[in-house]
């Protein structure tokens, strides 16, 4: 890879599942100067931030961190999470070369199989836990969290051949974030509207 490829976008996830989806999206929409990847060894925040400093030194132009918020609603997690949020999001310039990027943080609650959900229907339901959100996504179209079913489905195309639609979880996630902010809510939401509008990608 280029070491200054400049203009070009780095998509981070906690997990493979970001991972799995954005090599599917960048499948589609060829124009993307997409790079997906994740922590290898854990999803730990200190692992995301190694790979944050990565794509860093590559010096990719926008970084995007794509965070499930379902475990980082309270205590010790929350805090630290905020911190590193608070440290590393916005605009940078590395004095010594000029070499400017921008960190964003792309949150959904409770994870990123909400906005998966979306391509299907529109809620605002508080799922208790992970497994809530996912046996409803199961209704709508059989998905199974594992690197096995990531392996032998695209997960975008698969989603749209079982009747899913991609505008439709864009125009989701976009309303979930005005509910939100009008309600004051702290469940079920996605910004992944604001991530793709910002790879030029906006729900028609």
């Amino acid at each position: 890879m280029n070491k200054r490829m400049k203009e070009a976008i780095a998509v981070i996830g906690e997990g493979i599942t970001e991972y799995y989806f954005f090599n599917s999206i960048k499948d589609e929409y060829r124009q993307l100067n997409l790079k997906p990847s994740y922590p290898k060894h854990s999803s730990s925040l200190k692992d995301l931030e190694k790979e944050i400093n990565k794509a860093i030194d590559m010096e990719y132009s926008q970084i995007f961190c794509v965070i499930d918020m379902d475990n980082k609603k309270e205590g010790k997690e929350r805090q630290t999470y905020e911190n590193l949020k608070r440290r590393l999001q916005g605009k940078h310039t590395v004095k010594r070369t000029g070499y400017q990027y921008e960190i964003h943080f792309i949150e959904t609650e409770r994870c990123t199989e909400l906005f998966f959900l979306f391509y299907f229907a529109y809620t605002s339901k508080c799922y208790g836990n992970q497994t809530e959100l996912l046996n409803e996504l199961n209704k709508h179209c059989p998905y199974g969290k594992s690197e096995k079913f990531f392996r032998g489905h695209a997960l975008h195309q698969y989603f749209q051949q079982n009747g899913g639609n991609f505008m439709q979880a864009l125009r989701n996630a976009a309303k979930s974030m005005k509910e939100k902010e009008e309600a004051s809510r702290d469940y079920t939401y996605s910004q992944m509207a604001e991530l793709f509008e910002a790879l030029g990608i906006k729900a028609e």
